[in-house]
């Protein structure tokens, strides 16, 4: 992996248009928000709070592991697992466990595209939301009943950002018509590729 040979920073050229795309995708900004607290690593997991003297342990709440990492909360423990393997991000398979979140955030930036981005940042909430109940002294659900929401739940978003394109597509089509003018297939092929161009972490690419 190439990930290791870059100093991630919101300063330098890269990663401040990484940053830029990252806060541009649309979904929720509390689950932006999330994700990059967990790049940060100051999500309120055991690691985090032992050093605050707010726990009393590292250990996992629910698998008992003995450093209870922002990593290890939302990819690694046994009971995410469950969940991602019912996932369709088989990536997660291809790197090792002592990958800290940062460094995963940008691993799924790097392959796939900038929806399955988007949903992974939100599989990564959900278990995160899904783990605090027990902090809260409620059950967590199975797996294959939080994949199941994830999916409704990505699904609502999307149906969300349809309503608004269309109507903007619907009001271009008026604006275009109204003036006589229109814009070429080639034109709006270009346009559709810039849109949704994702910038990986060793430069721009373009899918």
């Amino acid at each position: 992996m190439t990930v290791d040979k870059f100093q991630p920073s919101s300063a330098s050229d890269v990663f401040s248009l990484w940053w830029k795309q990252f806060w541009g995708l649309k979904i929720p900004r509390k689950i932006l928000h999330f994700a990059w607290r967990g790049y940060q690593e100051i999500l309120p997991t055991r690691n985090g709070l032992f050093r605050r003297n707010i726990a009393s342990s590292t250990s996992c709440q629910l698998c008992g592991f003995g450093g209870e990492s922002n990593a290890h909360a939302i990819f690694w423990c046994p009971v995410a697992q469950g969940i991602w393997n019912l996932m369709e991000f088989s990536f997660l398979h291809e790197v090792k466990e002592e990958i800290d979140f940062k460094n995963v955030l940008l691993y799924a930036s790097e392959v796939v595209d900038r929806e399955a981005f988007a949903k992974f940042i939100i599989c990564s909430w959900a278990i995160w939301t899904e783990r605090n109940k027990i902090t809260h002294g409620q059950q967590i659900r199975q797996p294959q009943f939080v994949v199941e929401w994830i999916s409704s739940y990505y699904e609502s978003i999307l149906s969300m950002k349809e309503g608004p394109k269309k109507s903007s597509q619907a009001n271009g089509r008026n604006r275009e018509a109204s003036a006589g003018s229109s814009t070429s297939a080639q034109e709006q092929s270009c346009i559709e590729h810039h849109e949704y161009s994702w910038i990986r972490c060793g430069g721009i690419l373009r899918r």
